[in-house]
């Protein structure tokens, strides 16, 4: 069976949830915090606003342990790491009781946490004893997008093909569409490509059998 991905120049949809090569991760802009002692550093966003992306391109320059909450309850109630500097998602989805054990945990030992949350948790870390600096991020703009998807391409790409490559006015439409949210705009990406590596492949099908006749 043709692999038609790699007709195209890809080793699989670069815009798949894994696809098993590194990506680096794309700043949304944001001051790098100052990682100071007994310190929440939050970055608030809807869904798809980006906050993984973010405090994982933090987290690329200063290494520590990484805690995501899932929506099960096993890991609402699994027990936190802690550590110098922590970094977290989805924190807000964390049962009550943990969340402030936790809180009080990193602030008696100095650390600073860095996570992304749906909703403020200053009050909650300062009645546990840590500052909060608070970042609010808004809709990705069309250059956050521009470095998505050249990211994930370069990831995906075979070496010795012909880059696979999205048009300027292709990847606008994506932008329009996904409401100023990358998870959606990863989606509409996923599907646009996997379009465009079908359509390749039968032209080229195409192509052959003439060439036969």
């Amino acid at each position: 069976m043709i692999d038609r991905y790699r007709q195209a120049g890809l080793a699989c949809n670069p815009f798949a949830f894994d696809i098993g090569r590194p990506i680096p991760p794309v700043d949304r802009g944001l001051a790098v915090p100052s990682y100071r002692p007994a310190t929440l550093v939050q970055v608030v966003g809807d869904q798809g606003a980006g906050k993984t992306t973010q405090v994982q391109a933090w987290r690329s320059v200063v290494a520590g342990p990484y805690h995501y909450v899932g929506p099960d309850r096993a890991s609402r109630w699994a027990t936190p790491p802690v550590a110098p500097v922590v970094y977290g998602d989805e924190v807000d989805r964390m049962a009550r009781p943990v969340r402030r054990r936790w809180f009080r945990r990193l602030a008696r030992s100095g650390s600073t946490l860095v996570v992304g949350t749906h909703v403020d948790l200053s009050v909650i870390a300062k009645r546990a004893g840590l500052a909060t600096t608070t970042h609010v991020l808004g809709p990705v703009d069309r250059n956050t997008l521009d470095e998505v998807v050249r990211r994930r391409i370069a990831a995906a790409s075979v070496p010795d093909f012909e880059p696979f490559q999205l048009s300027p006015s292709q990847v606008s439409a994506v932008h329009a569409a996904a409401g100023g949210s990358i998870r959606q705009a990863e989606m509409l990406l996923h599907e646009l490509v996997a379009r465009l590596v079908a359509e390749q492949h039968e032209c080229r099908a195409t192509q052959r059998v003439g060439l036969v006749q």
